[in-house]
């Protein structure tokens, strides 16, 4: 009986640790929408950084063009 009992126990504590992480996921997934809105104006800062660094790279190019050319 007590080999049973404790059997039982473990598969009790296994059936826990999966509930408490579904009540973990409902919270994050509401936030998620949030985090995915902060998350796209974080992209179009990092774009329009990257257009930033495309020009600068251009104006390089240029100058190393003019360069050349004289």
């Amino acid at each position: 009986l007590d080999n049973e009992a404790t059997a039982i126990n473990v598969d009790q504590l296994n059936v826990v640790p999966p509930i408490a992480e579904a009540a973990v996921e409902k919270p994050v997934i509401k936030d998620e929408p949030k985090g995915e809105k902060k998350d796209s104006k974080k992209i179009k800062k990092k774009s329009k950084k990257r257009s930033k660094s495309k020009k600068s790279k251009k104006s390089v190019e240029n100058t190393g063009a003019k360069e050349a050319a004289s």
